[in-house]
């Protein structure tokens, strides 16, 4: 799970740069089952991405993979310093 806040009035651009880049190449990598982009409804400059993997080896590969590092420098200008990452497993799922 990512959190992020952008800077203010940067939402759209980062939504489209999300999808011509993340969304688009979802399914050439190794491992990544699903992604959702969500955004705050208090507060529009925040935002959530959930991925689910496969593995957590499969998650760790990309998070030092040079597609990942890549689409991060070209984003960055649009977050305010205020960020996160964090691994969660699934303990359950409703079906």
């Amino acid at each position: 799970m990512v959190w992020g806040k952008l800077r203010p009035g940067s939402w759209e651009e980062y939504e489209r740069h999300y999808h011509e880049r993340l969304a688009s190449s979802a399914g050439n990598i190794q491992g990544l089952k699903e992604r959702q982009l969500l955004r705050g409804t208090e507060d529009p400059d925040e935002g959530i991405s959930v991925s689910i993997w496969e593995t957590l080896d499969d998650l760790r590969a990309y998070e030092v993979g040079a597609f990942r590092q890549n689409v991060a420098r070209e984003m960055e200008h649009l977050y305010r310093g205020e960020y996160w990452v964090k691994h969660f497993e699934i303990s359950s799922t409703d079906t």
